[in-house]
This record gives structure tokens, C-alpha cells and sequence, in this order.
């Protein structure tokens, strides 16, 4: 590398894109400033350069991860690619100049400046994959489940294998509201793609009443001498309430359903409770 290079890498924000960047630094022997999304670039004392993507390129320098480094350090680049880390096109750059100079030895070099942020990004990414796991709510409007998420990181990804074995059966789809994008599951088949927005149909009677019970039944099971606000956040942060049923700030109020002869509150109401912890493995 014969040094930095007084310009910034522009880009289309694909991995094959920014393979591309990978490619043209090495070959090309220059080291930019930074690497950014085209479409968020602005006016800058630095020549900015358009790298157009080029998946020949892009596939010479995925192949030569694993070959020059190590197979875990392709898919640590691939998950701090996802991952929201600030800069992390340089930080990945980094990363593997120094990998294709020390070879797997650089996996292990945990102190080090151009190793150590990439664990930290992929930590951050995989702690919200698992939490995330645990607190998707999908909602039944008839011909598929939806639900939808607000994550820092893109997940989708992470999150394919787990949701298609667990509703092999069922069409769903998982909006990601933050990235525009959506995991749409029909018909045995999955895939990750691009959308601007999901407009949803109005719910069914049936959901509105398991959503009603479901809310009942989290307030129910409470230990109210035992709540402690701030342990709860802890395990479940409260960047996530907006997407979770139970804790939604529409239904904090206490649900009421009728059950056909009179109103059931559920301040009082043991026997909703009851029905709906029979109901919840519909959730």
C-alpha cells in the first residue's frame, strides 16, 4: 500500500459493492479517507470517487478472505457489514489489509485497534439478533402472519433460518422498517427484499381479541410487589416496546372483551387470563 490517498470511495451501500472498494484499494495500491454510501456523500475537500460494483471483483476478494485469513474472518466481514458500526467500511478495510499481511494470526489479535471494533460490531449485531428472536410479535391477517421491527442493525439475515423452521407452515413476513426491507416467506420459499413501505390490512376480528388477551394475560401473570422498571429494561430495552403487543403504549390500557353475555375486565377476570394462556402458542 503506497499510502493514503487524498479521495473517498463512493459506492452503491451493496457488499458487492464494497468488495469492489476492497478491490480497487488493493490492486490500485491507494487507501482512502473513507468509504460511504453514494447517496449519502456530500460536499467534501477530498476528490470523490464513483466505484461502480463489480460482482467479478467483488467474488475475487470474498474467495481470498477465507484462503489468505480464514473461513470465521469472511463471515466476521459479513456480519460487520450488517452491523450499524460507524465507519464500518474502513473498519472492515482495515481489517483485512492487516489480515492479508498477518494472516489468521489477525483473528487473534484482540487488542489491537483494527481488530478489536469488529468484535465489538459483531457482538452488538448478534446480541439484537437474539433478542430479537425473542421479541417479534406477528400478527394473523388471514393469508399471512406480518410483523414488523425497528433494529440499528440489519438482522434479516440472522434471522431467515430461525423464523422458516419455526413457521414452515405458515406464509409470514418480518418488515424491517429502519432498512426498508422485508423476509417474506410463502409458499416454502424465503427471501430478503427491498421495500419502501408495508401498508397492512385492517386486523381480524379473531386477532384483535387474541391481542386484547394477550395483553391481559401479560398484566395478569405481574407480580406488582416484585416489578422493578429498571431490571426490566435491562432485559428487554425499551427501544423495543413499540413492537411488542403487550407493552405497546395504545394497549396499556386494561382490555375488555365481551364474551357474549357481558364485559370481561381483565383487572379481574381469572378466567381471561386462563383463556388467554391456553391461546398464547398462537402468538
Amino acid at each position: 500500500m503506497s499510502g493514503t490517498a487524498d479521495m473517498i470511495y463512493l459506492y452503491d451501500a451493496s457488499f458487492e459493492g464494497f468488495l469492489t472498494c476492497v478491490y480497487d484499494c488493493v490492486y490500485n495500491r491507494e487507501m482512502p479517507v473513507d468509504i460511504i454510501c453514494a447517496d449519502d456523500a456530500q460536499p467534501s475537500m477530498f476528490l470523490q470517487k464513483n466505484i461502480e460494483t463489480d460482482n467479478e471483483k467483488a467474488a475475487r476478494v470474498y474467495e481470498s478472505i477465507p484462503r489468505k485469513i480464514c473461513g470465521e474472518a469472511a463471515e466476521l466481514v459479513r456480519a460487520v457489514f450488517l452491523s450499524c458500526a460507524a465507519q464500518k467500511e474502513m473498519l472492515i478495510l482495515r481489517f483485512l489489509l492487516l489480515g492479508y499481511r498477518r494472516g489468521a494470526q489477525a483473528m487473534y489479535l484482540l487488542s489491537n485497534p483494527d481488530v478489536a471494533p469488529m468484535y465489538s460490531a459483531e457482538r452488538h449485531l448478534k446480541n439484537e439478533v437474539h433478542l430479537l428472536l425473542g421479541f417479534v410479535r406477528f400478527s394473523d391477517y388471514g393469508e399471512v402472519l406480518a410483523a414488523v421491527i425497528h433494529p440499528k442493525n440489519f438482522v434479516l439475515p440472522y434471522m431467515q433460518t430461525h423464523f422458516v423452521k419455526r413457521f414452515m407452515c405458515e406464509n409470514f413476513i418480518i418488515y424491517d422498517e429502519v432498512h426498508k426491507a422485508a423476509l417474506v416467506y410463502y409458499n416454502a420459499h424465503s427471501e430478503i427484499i427491498s421495500l419502501d413501505a408495508l401498508t397492512l390490512p385492517p386486523l381480524l376480528e379473531d386477532e384483535k381479541e387474541y391481542r386484547a388477551m394477550w395483553a391481559a394475560f401479560y398484566k395478569t401473570i405481574a407480580i406488582t410487589a416484585r416489578e422493578n422498571p429498571r431490571c426490566r429494561m435491562t432485559h428487554c430495552p425499551k427501544r423495543y416496546w413499540q413492537d411488542m403487543l403487550e407493552v405497546r403504549p395504545e394497549l396499556d390500557k386494561t382490555p375488555k372483551l365481551d364474551d357474549g353475555n357481558n364485559v370481561i375486565s381483565a383487572k379481574t377476570g381469572y378466567e381471561l387470563s386462563l383463556l388467554a394462556m391456553e391461546n398464547t402458542a398462537k402468538l
